[in-house]
């Protein structure tokens, strides 16, 4: 199982570098930009909104904010999320209360967004609780103007001693 997970974050760090060397190779006459704060707090909003789907309970909302299919990788391990299978992927994990604490964006490319941060819950599933906290990166592309999901992860975070 932790080398599925291994190997598609592998994967999709390969992805952005591959784009990120395009881009770059692309832009190699034009001085460096610096990281755009509204471009940070734009994916953040965005991630911070399929939170709140998931508080509400709504589908529609959440797949509207991630804006097409992504690769999803848990402790299960990589898995093409579809949005026509968003309410059974989600199950239970509807309606908890996340919180998304401490985001940092990393601009890629002019286009593509690398968001790390720590969530945590309180929620219970099938009478289990939900691992939290854990430790999350979603990939954001934009597309036609719009940022969406290219790809998402979640691992639980180690216990402190």
């Amino acid at each position: 199982m932790k080398t599925r997970i291994a190997v598609a974050l592998a994967f999709g760090l390969q992805l952005a570098a591959a784009h990120g060397a395009a881009a770059q190779g692309a832009d190699a006459k034009k001085p460096a930009a610096k990281p755009s704060a509204a471009v940070g707090n734009a994916v953040v909003a965005q991630e911070q909104s399929i939170y709140d789907a998931i508080a509400r309970s709504d589908t529609a909302a959440f797949n509207k904010a991630v804006g097409r299919d992504f690769v999803y990788v848990s402790q299960e391990g990589a898995v093409q999320w579809t949005l026509a299978k968003t309410a059974s992927f989600l199950g239970c994990a509807m309606g908890s209360g996340w919180t998304l604490d401490n985001p940092k964006t990393t601009e890629v490319g002019s286009d593509l967004v690398v968001l790390t941060y720590s969530a945590s819950t309180t929620s219970m599933c099938n009478g289990q609780p939900i691992p939290s906290p854990v430790n999350a990166m979603s990939v954001w592309q934009r597309r036609g103007g719009r940022w969406v999901a290219v790809a998402h992860s979640e691992t639980p975070a180690a216990k402190k001693p």
